[in-house]
């Protein structure tokens, strides 16, 4: 603590306690260390503080306006010493994350619901947004934790940021029963660009991925459906309006049931996995860290 900070509140004290020695045995001091300090303080404000008396001590007026204003000023202290307490033991405070509706939909709902349990004074804050717009706000430091769909380009060259994968993804074609009962043989890239397709906007990372392994197989895709919802693809494709691309992770229970169904590729598209993004430089506030180990338990 500041040696000048530590007078201040050896002064208060003294006026709460109405004498040096109480002051001494509250603080865990000597009675002689009080004197010192305050007999300095006095010194280094060229002023008398106290008046000393057989039943203690009593406040000079220059020593009432100094306690008017130190008594205040340590009361704030407190109160951020207790505030940075109850953050540090996740009583109060904020989690601020990013990710796309998708990934919170179906990767980090039970681990937000599981967190929220544990430490209902924490505010959740969710940033929604795809990859690209999630990986600048962690960058702004508006966000403490990006969740993205990877391969991200640069990622790992980026020394600015700590990225690790986390749970596998494979990006599948779904059908309705119409055409998914119709379809036995395993699909080429050329059969699969000719199908009725409903897939992401151009924007998604998800999205770019599928389109650059078609393109490196010198097939172009060209969608009659490009839609910003990943369940939106899941209800269009069961309607049978169409073959979604979408995630199978992430499309579980309307292949469970049967209102889906995945199509077989020849060549299946190689899998990736969501990444989960920190600031290099910027360590995680403790409802970060407890989040994350909930995550990975």
């Amino acid at each position: 603590m500041d040696v000048k900070l530590d007078r201040y509140r050896i002064f208060c004290s003294v006026v709460q306690y109405g004498s040096f020695s109480a002051a001494a045995e509250a603080l865990y001091l000597t009675q002689s260390a009080v004197s010192q300090n305050i007999r300095t303080l006095e010194e280094s404000l060229s002023t008398t503080l106290f008046v000393r008396n057989r039943s203690g001590v009593t406040l000079t007026p220059a020593g009432k306006v100094l306690y008017e204003y130190a008594s205040h000023a340590m009361s704030l202290l407190s109160s951020v010493e207790k505030r940075f307490a109850a953050i540090a033991s996740l009583e109060e405070g904020e989690l601020l994350l990013g990710a796309s509706d998708t990934l919170c939909h179906h990767y980090l709902m039970p681990v937000l619901e599981q967190f929220h349990t544990r430490h209902e004074g924490i505010k959740l804050n969710i940033t929604n947004g795809v990859t690209t717009e999630t990986i600048r706000d962690l960058k702004n430091g508006k966000i403490e934790v990006a969740f993205i769909n990877l391969p991200y380009p640069h990622a790992e060259e980026d020394e600015t940021l700590c990225v690790r994968p986390s749970l596998p993804l494979h990006d599948v074609f779904v059908a309705g029963p119409r055409y998914g009962e119709c379809i036995t043989e395993p699909l080429t890239l050329e059969e699969v660009a000719k199908l009725p397709l409903i897939m992401l906007e151009r924007k998604s990372n998800s999205r770019n991925y599928v389109d650059r392994y078609f393109s490196e197989n010198q097939v172009v895709l060209k969608p009659e459906f490009e839609l910003g919802s990943h369940d939106l693809l899941l209800e269009l494709a069961a309607a049978n309006l169409g073959v979604a691309c979408v995630t199978r992770e992430f499309a579980g229970e309307k292949l469970a049931n049967g209102s889906l169904v995945e199509l077989p590729l020849a060549q299946p598209i190689p899998p990736r996995a969501v990444g989960i993004c920190t600031s290099a430089h910027v360590p995680l506030s403790r409802a970060a860290e407890s989040f994350l180990d909930i995550l990975n338990s």
